[in-house]
């Protein structure tokens, strides 16, 4: 499966974009994302209809110490921080809400770390919820688990991904 978005593009229009809950996820992709690419401090993947932006997210590279795993995660896990990849935002346009998009760009989202995972240590992908929904939604749609030091930070394990990347059929 290819993926639905497109690197981040700075001649589509991001100044529409809305996703109403969060403003500053708004703001963040019509006046800083571009200003991130240059500086190398994130990447935004952008899911564009007929040169309409309806959803992204944006990644970028983390770490993650022992004391913010569950216990379940710690096992075989070494006692120094392990890298990470962050999904630093997510957000779907108001209007393509309730479609699917979400989970269609968090599978883009995962394909992407899975390809990094092939090329670079990858042990966890990290997301910092905005609010209590959002982390319902990775919780129990995806199988994060909050980390210790704060709900609201959410990990998982990309063997889990990785295995699960394995053991699909080619094509």
């Amino acid at each position: 499966m290819d993926f639905i978005t497109v690197d981040f593009d700075k001649s589509i229009d991001r100044s529409a974009f809305d996703c109403q809950l969060h403003p500053a996820l708004n703001t963040y992709i019509a006046l800083h994302a571009g200003q991130d690419e240059k500086r190398n401090v994130s990447r935004t993947f952008m899911y564009v209809e007929d040169e309409v932006l309806l959803g992204y997210y944006t990644l970028a590279n983390a770490s993650v110490a022992l004391d913010e795993l569950s216990e379940e995660q710690k096992k075989k896990m070494p006692r120094y921080p392990m890298p990470a990849v962050l999904l630093s935002r997510l957000a779907i346009d108001k209007g393509m809400q309730g479609n699917g998009l979400g989970q269609r760009l968090m599978s883009d989202f995962f394909r992407r770390v899975y390809t990094v995972s092939k090329q670079s240590g990858v042990a966890f992908v990290v997301v910092d919820a905005k609010d209590q929904d959002a982390a319902n939604y990775y919780r129990g749609k995806l199988g994060f688990v909050p980390s210790t030091n704060n709900p609201l930070r959410l990990v998982l394990s990309t063997a889990t991904l990785i295995q699960a990347f394995k053991t699909q059929p080619a094509g």
